[in-house]
């Protein structure tokens, strides 16, 4: 068995969420075969680099920043034909969190996402650190080890029960919230409580949370989800669930 093919079985009987890079397996497996079959290199090249590609660049910091600092800004009252929508979607998340079921709540997000904690509600990811600040890969990467069962802050795992409130919602963007794409996208507002239950502990985690939800045909799927604890730059518990 070639090294390649060894690397491969390896990744594939390791435990989820820290395997020994199943995509980097994949993409040598996938490259051996377009060599074998005399296939253009520069074909598996760009096969690699779009399965390693991140949304998280300068346009998407931007934005974040943008959001930040439009936090302390009074959009005015929330649309009510839009408050339905944003509520379903958020209810929904918010069971399918306490239920832990993860892969479920990541189905629930768009390619493009992003989940940022901040550190500082108005601040700038550019040029502060952040609690979390990840792409849908990096998120996958959190489920898949929460997943083996060897993440020692979640064994045994935490049960939690989130209340969703005072939800508003508006056209993202001066959107029209009536297209598929980002001009048909709304964002939303709510407060959220989580209470968390853990060797013996009760422990709050209060939010304010920013979205941005896309239009999916008669669904609606989370684009960018900001978790604005209103403890962030004090003395904030330790968590290893998604908040």
């Amino acid at each position: 068995m070639g090294a390649a093919a060894e690397a491969e079985t390896e990744a594939r009987t390791a435990p989820a969420g820290i395997r020994p890079a199943i995509g980097e397996a994949e993409t040598a497996r996938r490259a051996m075969d377009a060599t074998a079959g005399d296939a253009d290199a520069s074909s598996a090249e760009a096969l690699s680099a779009a399965e390693t590609a991140s949304v998280v660049d300068d346009a998407l910091y931007e934005r974040l920043a943008g959001m930040a600092a439009a936090r302390a800004e009074d959009p005015g009252p929330g649309r009510p034909e839009l408050r339905a929508a944003a509520e379903q979607a958020l209810f929904h998340e918010a069971r399918l969190l306490d239920d832990r079921r993860y892969r479920d709540w990541l189905d629930r997000f768009t390619p493009d996402c992003v989940y940022w904690v901040p550190l500082d509600l108005g601040g700038d990811p550019r040029r502060q650190v952040s609690y979390l600040l990840d792409d849908r890969r990096r998120m996958a990467d959190r489920i898949g080890l929460l997943e083996t069962g060897w993440a020692h802050a979640q064994n045994p795992p935490s049960r939690t029960v989130r209340t969703v409130s005072n939800v508003e919602a508006w056209p993202a963007d001066g959107g029209d919230s009536s297209g598929g794409d980002s001009s048909g996208d709304i964002r939303a507002r709510c407060s959220v409580v989580v209470w968390e239950y853990r060797r013996g502990r009760l422990t709050p985690f209060a939010s304010r949370n920013d979205y941005v939800l896309a239009s999916v045909g008669d669904d609606w799927a989370i684009r960018i989800k900001i978790v604005g604890l209103v403890n962030c730059d004090g003395d904030v518990p330790k968590f290893a669930f998604v908040l």
